[in-house]
């Protein structure tokens, strides 16, 4: 049974499919979460919990001629976006230097900057320091896997600007990963002259 038809018997009643939906969304949400906030596991589950309040109360407003997947990090985005709205901060960083769930998908990444896999390193703290825009679009396109459609729903932005910021990131990123190339060339190069 699709997602799409689970939120369908959920919004005639059968309260019970739920139960499916959540298990299916936890592991992903709880990722993309972590990715998002960058915070202690247990923020990691309230924000989650909240998430799966809001699809369930709100269950009545997805549209079953749309993808469910969209519409549900559609909801995880907007927690993240309040979580950081609550607590006033400025800066925030989307990946922790703990956490190699990304390594599984970096190739996809590494194969659109043309990188070397030692700079594993280099290319996280390279998206940490992203912009908040940049930084999700890049985790819903590599890690996520999403589509520009899908990202489209989940952020509420065209499609053409959803290209438009994974270009612009990836250049971003390019130009981050050469200037410390070039550092630690010219670092490397300083000492071998002692």
């Amino acid at each position: 049974m699709t997602d799409e038809e689970l939120a369908h018997l959920v919004q005639n009643g059968d309260k019970e499919q739920y139960a499916e939906i959540v298990e299916r969304y936890e592991g992903k949400l709880f990722g993309y979460i972590r990715k998002l906030i960058n915070q202690p596991n247990e923020e990691v589950e309230d924000l989650l919990q909240e998430v799966f309040i809001s699809a369930y109360v709100n269950i009545n407003g997805f549209d079953a001629k749309k993808q469910f997947s969209s519409w549900i990090y559609r909801i995880a985005h907007n927690k993240a976006v309040d979580f950081f709205k609550r607590r006033r901060l400025k800066k925030i960083t989307a990946l922790d230097e703990d956490n190699e769930e990304w390594l599984i998908k970096k190739e996809k990444l590494q194969e659109e900057l043309e990188i070397e896999t030692e700079e594993k390193k280099r290319i996280r703290k390279a998206i940490r320091e992203l912009d908040w825009n940049y930084k999700e679009v890049v985790m819903l396109y590599f890690f996520e896997e999403k589509s520009y459609e899908e990202i489209s729903d989940i952020l509420h932005i065209p499609t053409t600007n959803v290209g438009v910021l994974l270009y612009r990131a990836k250049s971003k990123l390019k130009k981050s990963l050469l200037k410390h190339y070039d550092m630690s060339r010219k670092n490397n190069g300083s000492q071998k002259e002692r």
